[in-house]
């Protein structure tokens, strides 16, 4: 039974224009409304994102923490690394999933991750966790469901409220 669902950031809460600086990430202005109504129905709610921005110095002086908090998340997880890291906690390992799960203490199986990259579909399913795949962002949707055929496809990230 799902009891947390975890977002990624960038093409799932917001635009994908500008990615060099996080400060330029639009986010969608019904999130904390929509997060507020997931909560309602008793979910956690948070974010797991790589944010390689971090490793490569142009992150510095953002706040991640004060962006989430005005969302009104429950956790929320970075990877600060570059792909060529090879950390544990970059998507499309499982690290960041894992780590938001044990805060809640929660099984990862009782987590769903929304996002636009097959490498969040990965990490859910990587980790026994269920995936949704929203069709904002990159929408990797033939990548997804070419993989996992079962993967419920949403138009946006609020479209998750249809479907638990």
């Amino acid at each position: 039974m799902i009891q947390c669902i975890l977002f990624d950031r960038d093409g799932t809460l917001g635009d994908l224009s500008d990615l060099r600086f996080p400060e330029t990430f639009r986010p969608f202005a019904d999130i904390p409304s929509t997060f507020a109504k997931l909560k309602a129905k008793g979910y956690y709610v948070g974010i797991i994102t790589n944010q390689s921005s971090i490793a490569r110095g142009t992150a510095k002086d953002y706040d991640y923490a004060a962006e989430f908090a005005s969302y009104g998340v429950d956790t929320w997880k970075i990877c600060p690394h570059d792909r060529a890291d090879n950390c544990n906690c970059r998507k499309p390992k499982s690290g960041l999933l894992l780590a938001a799960a044990e805060e809640l203490c929660l099984s990862p199986s009782e987590c769903l991750v929304v996002g636009d990259r097959l490498s969040d579909i990965l990490c859910a399913k990587n980790a026994g966790a269920s995936a949704a795949l929203v069709l904002t962002g990159y929408a990797e949707k033939e990548a997804v469901l070419a993989t996992f055929p079962d993967t419920p496809i949403l138009k946006r990230f609020d479209d998750i409220l249809n479907i638990v």
